[in-house]
């Protein structure tokens, strides 16, 4: 599988994340959308936008059930290498010296400059409205700390049109001292926690492109009412 050259130029810094990043979207013509509404998808890269057209709204699957707050919910899954197959790869800790091979982290970074920074997230809680793929890069994301997280993912489809709705979202409980790696284009939601239980902030280190936030995202907007909540594993137990 394609890699990163250890030669590359890598940026390393710490960020706190406080704005919204521009991206690809669709975003319903109205809060309130109903099936069959068409809604019209934004491409902005570099601050510019233009329309590409139209996309049918897909109806969301009927066992999910709605939560309290109208959004519909998630159940996280405790993590596994088998579970998160489909999205990417789980890094576990591996002892000094190990050989490197199929069971490390498959990187294709080779579209342009690796960057790896501690990201620093605030007052986040256990739901979303948008969800997001990269198409350039893979990326990891792992937490410090000794605090767990979620993270929402579904199997990459290359389309911001083709978006991700009910069951084909899996969340799953992320805990402390392992990392995931995505693969490019797996739609992603997240880093989540519930703040206002836990810490305000968390840190997470981050490899991706040096621009990726700039010019690699690709997003779905679900709009008012058609979000998601993420009920926890340990909740359910």
């Amino acid at each position: 599988s394609p890699g990163v050259s250890l030669g590359s130029v890598m940026s390393v810094s710490v960020l706190s994340v406080s704005s919204r990043i521009a991206c690809v979207s669709l975003a319903s013509s109205s809060s309130s959308r109903g099936v069959g509404a068409v809604p019209r998808t934004r491409a902005r890269v570099d601050g510019t936008s233009r329309f590409r057209g139209h996309a049918t709204v897909e109806t969301i699957a009927s066992s999910s059930r709605a939560g309290a707050s109208g959004r519909t919910s998630l159940v996280a899954e405790p993590l596994t290498s088998l579970g998160f197959a489909p999205f990417g790869q789980v890094a576990f800790p591996e002892e000094d010296g190990a050989a490197f091979g199929p069971e490390d982290a498959q990187l294709d970074l080779s579209r342009g400059t690796p960057r790896f920074y501690l990201m620093r997230l605030r007052d986040k809680h256990m739901e979303f409205d948008t969800i997001t793929y990269h198409e350039q890069c893979t990326q990891c994301l792992g937490a410090l700390g000794s605090e767990s997280w979620y993270m929402a993912v579904s199997q990459a489809t290359h389309d911001v049109t083709q978006y991700p709705v009910g069951e084909s979202i899996k969340v799953f409980e992320i805990p402390p001292g392992v990392f995931v790696k995505m693969h490019a284009g797996t739609w992603h939601a997240g880093p989540l926690w519930d703040s206002a239980a836990g810490p305000n902030a968390m840190d997470f280190y981050n490899l991706e492109l040096s621009d990726t936030n700039q010019v690699d995202h690709n997003c779905h907007e679900y709009g008012t009412g058609d979000g998601f909540e993420v009920v926890g594993s340990s909740v359910m137990k």
